[in-house]
């Protein structure tokens, strides 16, 4: 027996309205994991401009391989924190 007009049509409201929402939530989760992976290039960035413009060479490699230690950690960790959050959500 076919399911009623009235309420086929309100359970493809409710559907719709729910990944609306769901698509609002992974947007939002996008731009904030691109905000910190944002954060991590610059924090790194920082390290290595010092590297470039001190004079002294064992401080630069240090300052260099420190921007890299947080540069690329950083990304990775955001990006695996992303990848966590939305296996939780059930977005994939």
């Amino acid at each position: 027996m076919p399911m009623p007009q009235r309420y086929r049509d309100e359970l493809m409201k409710n559907r719709a309205d729910e990944h609306r929402a769901a698509l609002s939530d992974t947007s939002r989760d996008l731009l904030k994991t691109c905000a910190h992976m944002v954060f991590w290039v610059l924090a790194g960035w920082v390290f290595i401009g010092f590297a470039v413009h001190t004079t002294q060479a064992a401080l630069g490699r240090v300052l260099y391989l420190t921007g890299f230690l947080v540069w690329v950690p950083g990304v990775l960790f955001s990006i695996l924190a992303a990848y966590r959050r939305g296996e939780k959500r059930g977005d994939w």
